[in-house]
């Protein structure tokens, strides 16, 4: 797959680099490390995000981004660190027709929708997955390209804990802090740089808090409790790993309301349960620890299908 890539690289000269809606800081390193690799090799490249960056990864060097889906111009489409095609949200038809597609990514459901599809679900990220192409590339790692290497591997595994921690991301990231990455300020920026609406609405979920079995802890956020906080949807990211540290609990769940009676699943495991396989009854997908899917219905309907479809899955 490598060589396929090098070959499109070689041979174009304009890349347009996407990933997933809601992008958590994979998403956004490696689709802005990949276009600065890209540009380093004398190609153009633009990113487009169906949404604005998260506040968290404001910090990261930034290629040119746009958040139109562009019609024509560029010849071929990178989709990094997103499974299913219709997940990097507007212009997704678009993108389907006519240019060269390849898929990035390390995702245990991603269905192969690329023309080339470079895909390992063995990787901890797909900034590790990146680091092994910029490598066969021949690409020059700089700072801009490691910071949001480093990022992109060092968010994905939870601070470098979980489960999908391998040698290979140690390894990534060592060579992310030869090249200029500081691993203390990126810690800092992402984890300890928070607006204060954030605890506010933290607060507001945490009193929905329910246990279930002692196993399966799950919490809520409306949309009134965003607008009681002043706050919006990127400020929950963290919150279902927050209540996944409960002791005993193997599964934890976040039901963020979308709009009435339509909530996106966020679901967390500790090896017991495959959550992704949960999900996927739900049209969605991920990892067997980390998943997420959206599901239809009034709060109560929901929690319960979902508590339902949790029984089926050991």
């Amino acid at each position: 797959m490598k060589r396929k890539i090098k070959g499109l690289v070689m041979k174009g000269q304009d890349f347009l680099v996407t990933t997933h809606i809601d992008p958590d800081g994979d998403a956004i390193g490696s689709a802005f490390a990949f276009a600065f690799a890209l540009q380093s090799l004398g190609k153009k490249a633009a990113v487009y995000l169906s949404d604005q960056v998260p506040y968290r990864y404001n910090f990261l060097p930034a290629p040119r981004v746009t958040h139109t889906m562009p019609r024509d111009g560029f010849d071929a489409v990178f989709v990094l660190d997103c499974g299913s095609l219709f997940r990097i949200g507007k212009g997704h038809e678009e993108v389907a027709s006519g240019k060269p597609l390849v898929n990035i990514d390390h995702h245990d459901t991603n269905d192969y929708f690329g023309t080339i599809n470079y895909v390992d679900n063995t990787a901890s990220s797909t900034g590790e997955i990146l680091y092994r192409l910029l490598k066969y590339l021949k690409v020059r790692i700089d700072k801009n390209i490691a910071d949001n290497i480093y990022t992109a591997v060092f968010t994905d595994t939870g601070s470098l804990r979980y489960e999908n921690t391998s040698l290979n991301a140690y390894k990534t990231c060592e060579e992310m802090v030869k090249a200029g990455a500081n691993p203390s300020q990126i810690a800092t920026m992402v984890y300890e740089n928070h607006p204060k609406g954030r605890f506010l609405l933290l607060g507001e979920v945490l009193r929905t808090l329910a246990t279930y079995n002692g196993t399966v802890a799950m919490v809520h956020v409306t949309g009134d409790m965003f607008e009681k906080t002043g706050t919006t949807s990127e400020f929950v990211d963290g919150f279902v790993e927050f209540i996944k540290e409960i002791g005993g609990i193997e599964v934890a769940v976040l039901m963020r309301e979308i709009r009435k009676d339509l909530y996106k699943i966020s679901m967390r495991g500790k090896g017991k349960v495959d959550v992704a396989a949960v999900c996927s009854m739900f049209g969605g997908g991920g990892h067997r620890n980390a998943a997420g899917c959206r599901i239809e219905g009034a709060l109560e309907e929901a929690r319960e299908r979902l508590l339902k479809a949790l029984g089926t899955v050991q």
